[in-house]
């Protein structure tokens, strides 16, 4: 992640759908399943990590697969609803003060499923008119 600050609104809302899309690629519980046999590091999580274990290597890689999907689908959930509050609700987002348009491309859902899939971000000045 860049540690130089957006400029304005618009480019504060595409690194925040940037780095959802970012951390949806690197979930930790689909990598330990994977890498390590283990669900979590947690001293919580013994009875899923003998589940995990007891898992053939196929199906821990259909579980890591299942994880992600879930990752996913728990991210687009949050946005939705946060769309759908800023929609019909009047909640808004800002940047710095200025109003952050959540609706630029195809809203926070759609530009965060677009992104997933490597979908360019569209001009925002063509965008505009």
């Amino acid at each position: 992640m860049s540690k130089e600050l957006p400029a304005c609104p618009m480019d504060a809302y595409k690194a925040i759908i940037d780095q959802l899309v970012r951390e949806t690629t690197r979930g930790i519980s689909e990598r330990l399943v994977i890498e390590q046999g283990i669900f979590s590091k947690g001293p919580d999580d013994r009875a899923l990590n003998s589940l995990v274990q007891s898992l053939s290597v196929e199906q821990r890689r259909l579980l890591s697969q299942m994880l992600h999907v879930e990752r996913i689908s728990a991210i687009s959930g949050v946005l939705a609803t946060l769309e759908w509050w800023v929609l019909t609700r009047w909640v808004g987002l800002t940047y710095r003060g200025e109003v952050m348009d959540v609706q630029f491309a195809e809203g926070l859902l759609g530009d965060y499923v677009g992104r997933l899939g490597d979908w360019e971000w569209p001009d925002s000045k063509k965008s505009a008119t």
